[in-house]
């Protein structure tokens, strides 16, 4: 009886109270205890140590298991972190050319481009830059009175390819778009940050920039929190960081465009009069200067050439009030400043972009007219004499002839003379032959002596002429 209780005990202790299997060994047991053997020791060994292993070998599968599950894992970080560290080099590699060729870039930007010209030359390294499908540069278009019900807009300056459905001069709103967001927003965007649902959220409906695929890239052109610009590519080509680059360019290019405004802003100061707000002499000098002298390079080109026929010609318009002196002593001086003012702004609205027009001294107004022979230019300053004549300005009807009037005269390249001097100078007599024959004329001049004057609507319509003045 005391050895089937150190049985039970047995039993107890290793396979729980009631264990089935426990029950079994310890009947097989009590079978082998009742039946007195030599095994009986070694049966009893067996049973200890397979209580012992078991919950033991248990473990080291559990162990086993857990140990695979954490070698996959690690396995997968350790590819994450591989893959990574690739992108990085990458990353590293471009970025590493790239503030290589930077200095080059920036010498090119900081060269003193016009504000015209700049949007060409960031183009240019963005394309050597990131090697892109399609780019497009954006300015913000300054707005006039027109403009205002609009909104303020973006105009495209530069893009590439040449050809490309995207043109110069396309515009999009500022505030609209994929395009427009980063502009207003003031920052530099990727196709990750533009597809995120919170960014999703904030852009307002637009078609985007006609003939160009959504863009890859986006950097705005901001310069003391005002957005100038942006930059705009789509498929770059060249792998790496090109959002980092991107930003670098973008922040050199603001930075170079508001430098350019405000020496062309400097430089509108210096040349413009500050009564009419037109070219003042200096300027209307130096550029007469300037064209006379591209004009004599471009005929002597012509002429190494065999071309003889073709000659390039301008002509200049000189004129000036009549009777100014009778309207400031009516009117008084003030009403005098005012009728400059409105003359001035009246005769620049009328003439092509290319004339360049300006204030010569007093009452004395000169219009350079590029690419125009004599007859044209006399028609056309005709055709400002009449809108002069036919305009209401205040007290006209009290000078002589009961109009606001004024007398001038034209001279051509290389006709009426070989430089801006000889220019001015028959232009100028002209002038007072136009004065001296009764006022309220137009005269050409010529060699030795005036032309009969060219009745109105003579002479063939320049290039880039529309309408009547």
């Amino acid at each position: 009886m005391d050895r089937r209780a150190d049985l039970w005990t047995i039993n107890d202790r290793f396979f729980g109270h009631g264990g089935r299997h426990g029950g079994c060994l310890l009947r097989r047991l009590e079978v082998i205890v009742e039946c007195p053997s030599p095994f009986v020791p070694f049966f009893l060994g067996l049973a200890i140590t397979s209580g012992l292993l078991i919950p033991i070998l248990l473990r080291l599968r559990s162990s086993v298991g857990e140990a695979r599950a954490e070698k996959l894992v690690t396995g997968e970080r350790f590819t994450q972190l591989k893959r990574s560290h690739g992108v990085l080099e990458e990353d590293l590699r471009f970025l590493t050319q790239f503030l290589k060729d930077y200095p080059r870039l920036a010498r090119d930007l900081y060269s003193g481009l016009t504000e015209r010209q700049i949007p060409g030359v960031l183009l240019g390294i963005v394309q050597r830059s990131l090697d892109p499908q399609q780019a497009a540069v954006l300015v913000k278009r300054a707005e006039s009175k027109g403009d205002q019900a609009r909104g303020p807009r973006l105009v495209v300056a530069a893009a590439y390819p040449d050809g490309a459905a995207v043109t110069v001069g396309d515009e999009i709103p500022l505030d609209a778009g994929e395009i427009g967001f980063a502009a207003e927003a003031q920052i530099d965007v990727n196709r990750q940050d533009l597809s995120a649902e919170t960014t999703g959220a904030r852009i307002k409906p637009s078609p985007g920039l006609a003939g160009m695929p959504q863009p890859d890239l986006i950097a705005p052109l901001v310069f003391d929190q005002e957005t100038l610009g942006v930059i705009v590519v789509a498929h770059p080509r060249k792998s790496g960081d090109p959002k980092a680059a991107l930003r670098l360019v973008a922040q050199t290019g603001a930075q170079v465009l508001h430098t350019a405004a405000q020496v062309s802003r400097m430089k509108l100061t210096v040349e413009m009069d500050g009564l009419t707000r037109v070219f003042n002499k200096k300027h209307m000098e130096q550029s007469l200067n300037e064209i006379v002298y591209r004009a004599a390079c471009a005929a002597y080109d012509q002429r190494a050439a065999g071309d003889v026929k073709s000659v390039l010609s301008l002509s200049v318009f000189l004129f000036d009030i009549d009777n100014f002196k009778n309207y400031n002593d009516s009117n008084g001086h003030l009403a005098g400043d005012k009728l400059l003012q409105e003359l001035a702004q009246l005769v620049n609205e009328s003439v092509r972009k290319d004339d360049i027009f300006g204030r010569f001294g007093g009452e004395e107004f000169l219009l350079v007219m590029p690419h125009t022979n004599a007859t044209q230019g006399t028609a056309a300053a005709e055709k400002i004499r009449n809108l002069i004549a036919s305009h209401p300005f205040p007290f006209a009807e009290k000078q002589p002839g009961g109009c606001l009037s004024i007398s001038g005269g034209v001279a051509e390249y290389p006709r009426h003379g070989l430089d801006a001097a000889g220019l001015l100078h028959a232009a100028d007599e002209a002038l007072y032959e136009a004065k001296r024959t009764g006022r309220n004329k137009v005269l050409p001049a010529r060699e030795g002596g005036v032309l009969r004057p060219v009745p109105p609507g003579a002479g063939e319509k320049r290039a880039g002429e529309t309408g009547t003045a």
